[in-house]
C-alpha cells in the first residue's frame, strides 16, 4: 500500500469507526449496506479532494483501494442507526469532518 493510501486510511477508518458507534433513538433507521457505501464513498472522495487528488480516474481507483481496505468497518457500519436527514448532510457536506461532527450525530 503506498504512503498516501496509508495516509487517507487512518481519517476515514476513524470516521467509519464513529459513523458504526450510532447508538439507537427517535427518529432513526437502520442504515443499509448501500447507504454506509455511500457515506464511505463520500468520506473518501472528500478526503482525497482535500489531499489534491482531482483526477477523476485517480479517485476512482482510490475509492475502490480505500473501500477493500475497510470493507469490515463498512459491513461494521450495516444495521447500526442512522440519524434522520444524515444521508442528505453527507451528500452536501463539503469536509469529511462536516460528515463526522454535523451529518452523523
Amino acid at each position: 500500500m503506498s504512503a498516501a493510501l496509508r495516509n487517507l486510511a487512518a481519517p476515514c477508518l476513524t470516521l467509519v469507526i464513529a459513523f458504526g458507534g450510532f447508538v439507537g433513538g427517535c427518529r432513526r433507521e437502520a442504515a443499509t449496506q448501500a447507504q454506509c457505501a455511500e457515506v464511505l464513498d463520500r468520506i473518501i472522495q472528500l478526503e482525497l479532494a482535500e489531499q489534491g487528488f482531482r483526477d477523476p480516474v485517480l479517485v476512482a481507483r482510490k475509492q475502490v483501494e480505500l473501500r477493500a481496505l475497510l470493507a469490515p468497518q463498512l459491513t461494521a457500519c450495516v444495521d447500526r442507526r442512522l440519524p434522520a436527514g444524515a444521508l442528505e448532510c453527507v451528500r452536501r457536506a463539503r469536509t469529511a469532518e462536516e460528515i463526522s461532527h454535523a451529518c452523523l450525530h
